[in-house]
């Protein structure tokens, strides 16, 4: 049977398949059933920097409450950086629990005081950290210089906080996705995960207001990530992870296929239940035995683009022989 084993960000997976970080990932007990259905690692739900500077702000309000009635109330508290308690215990809780590794996860858009909690979430116990940058940068006077310098400062404070291995969960909006891509792994990134997927708003007419929802991805989505992968394969160091809309075993082949290290799941677990990675483990198993795919350094990067020497050019030649071949 083939070997479906991998290295992600220097840690051992038993399999490519990663439960991503969703509802789902703040459960130990549904983290140890995707580790016994054969997930090769998890990422927790996100803690998002805002959670961590509220904290701290609570905190120094209520210290200096209490320096007011009492001299010695700063005293009181030892210097120490506080946080949201409970993540560092789900950390503990998984680690504790599970024998595949346990990656954590940061939700930022800034640098700050806040990335130090980093060394907490370390200290907890976690094998890594994925760092999902999220924004929305609508503010016309902010240049997409400046938006990526903040992005490159945000993994670079983390990267001097922990000796973890990093992750960095990418939008596909930068204007030059290749170079990003670069210079976050000069950032200190080992790994970069494509892509986020942004939530975006609706207006309900009747209400006359914004409606907000959370849609589950669907398999037209993985094209995106599928081509950057392609075209990343064999240009940067750094592991590849595909994100959003892998539903099936065939889904997850073309991302291997075409370069990615690993796979995240998570809208095909909310639908199908949990134990659906195992299925998708088996059938990728017996896809490779076909093929005769032994390993999945086999089959890894052979549908990339790395071996092209103009691929800009490949890609416009496939754009105009699609165009001219339709008949609408």
């Amino acid at each position: 049977m083939a070997d479906v084993a991998t290295k992600y960000l220097g840690l051992d997976l038993p399999s490519p398949f990663v439960l991503a970080s969703s509802s789902i990932s703040n459960r130990v007990d549904a983290l140890e059933v995707a580790e016994g259905h054969g997930a090769g690692a998890v990422v927790l739900r996100s803690l998002f920097e805002e959670q961590i500077e509220s904290a701290q702000t609570a905190l120094d309000e209520a210290m200096e409450r209490g320096q007011d009635s009492n001299p010695e109330g700063r005293t009181y508290f030892p210097p120490q950086r506080v946080g949201p308690h409970e993540y560092l215990s789900l950390v503990e809780r998984a680690k504790k629990a599970l024998h595949i590794p346990v990656i954590a996860s940061l939700n930022c858009a800034d640098a700050g005081s806040w990335s130090g909690y980093a060394r907490d979430i370390e200290r907890a116990g976690a094998d890594a950290i994925e760092v999902n940058i999220y924004a929305v940068e609508a503010d016309p006077a902010v240049s997409g210089d400046e938006i990526e310098r903040r992005h490159l400062a945000v993994v670079e404070s983390i990267r001097a906080a922990v000796k973890l291995p990093i992750a960095v969960k990418l939008s596909p909006y930068y204007t030059s996705m290749a170079n990003m891509a670069i210079r976050m792994q000069a950032a200190g990134a080992a790994g970069l995960v494509l892509f986020n997927r942004f939530l975006q708003p609706d207006i309900n007419v009747e209400k006359l207001a914004p409606q907000l929802s959370m849609n589950l991805s669907g398999p037209s989505e993985t094209l995106l990530p599928l081509r950057w992968i392609a075209l990343l394969h064999g240009r940067v160091k750094a592991d590849l992870a595909a994100s959003t809309g892998v539903h099936d075993a065939q889904g997850a082949a073309k991302h291997l296929l075409a370069g990615a290290t690993v796979v995240q799941l998570a809208s095909t677990l909310v639908k199908n239940g949990v134990p659906y990675v195992g299925r998708l483990r088996a059938e990728l198993e017996s896809w490779m035995d076909k093929r005769g795919f032994g390993t999945l350094a086999d089959l890894r990067g052979t549908l990339s683009q790395k071996q092209v020497q103009d691929p800009a050019a490949f890609e416009r030649a496939q754009y105009v022989h699609l165009i001219l071949s339709q008949n609408v």
